[in-house]
């Protein structure tokens, strides 16, 4: 009996679960088709509205940023240093980049041939050291 009631109670938890998802689902579906309607009649509006003053928006943008870099320019004089080696750096590390690709796969195709001798004579080494100390303890 005990078995029973407890696979009881597992499903029912899961029945209500997937109930509370599907209606959910349902009510936010209808929200969305309506305000896709309105959305879109605003983007119309908004593109009317642009067309009457976009030319005039993109002349004034353009004098404001003249105006602020003249300003900019006296006041940041003490920093226009630490900018410039900034920017030296960078160009640096792009400049080794290249470099070390092309080094890097010749010195690694004579690395694989030099470790590899490298191992092998370690081997042999440990083989010499183990077979002297047999013969000692054999004596």
């Amino acid at each position: 009996m005990y078995m029973k009631n407890q696979t009881k109670t597992k499903t029912k938890k899961k029945k209500k679960k997937t109930k509370k998802k599907k209606t959910k689902k349902k009510k936010t579906k209808k929200k969305k088709k309506k305000n896709k309607k309105r959305k879109k009649k605003k983007k119309e509006k908004k593109k009317k509205r642009k067309r009457k003053t976009k030319t005039k928006k993109k002349k004034t943008k353009k004098k404001r940023k003249k105006k602020i870099w003249k300003k900019n320019k006296k006041q940041k004089r003490k920093t226009t240093t630490k900018k410039k080696k900034t920017k030296k750096k960078k160009k640096k590390k792009k400049k080794k980049k290249t470099k070390k690709k092309k080094t890097k796969k010749k010195k690694k195709k004579k690395k694989g041939k030099k470790k590899k001798k490298k191992k092998k004579k370690k081997k042999e080494k440990k083989r010499k050291k183990k077979e002297k100390k047999s013969k000692k303890k054999k004596m």
